[in-house]
C-alpha cells in the first residue's frame, strides 16, 4: 500500500512517499512498519505508551481513522495512508 507522509514527517524520514507491506492488517502496522525503515519516526507519531500522539492524522483512503477505528482500522493492499503531523499557523 501507498504511504505518504507530510510536513516534518517527510523531514524526519527522508520521503514523500513509499509502498509498505505490514505484516498485520491494521494501521497500527502500517505505522509500525515506517518506524522500523525510519526510527526516528518513533518520537514523531507515537506516545511512550504506544498510542499516536494527539495531534497526528491519519487517513486511510481519505477518512480519518479517528472515525474508523483509529490505530486499529483495518487497511487491505490497495489503500492509500495520508500521515499528517501536527500543524499549526495561520
Amino acid at each position: 500500500m501507498k504511504v505518504r507522509l507530510f510536513a516534518t514527517l517527510r523531514d524526519v524520514s527522508g520521503v514523500a512517499e513509499m509502498d509498505v507491506a505490514p505484516a498485520g492488517g491494521r494501521v497500527r502496522d502500517v505505522l509500525q512498519a515506517l518506524v522500523e525503515r525510519h526510527p526516528a519516526l518513533q518520537a514523531e507519531l507515537f506516545q511512550p505508551d504506544g498510542s499516536l500522539k494527539p495531534l497526528v492524522q491519519v487517513l486511510v483512503n481519505g477518512r480519518n481513522i479517528h472515525f474508523t477505528g483509529g490505530l486499529e482500522t483495518p487497511v487491505g493492499e490497495g489503500d492509500a495512508i495520508a500521515v499528517f503531523p501536527p500543524v499549526a499557523g495561520g
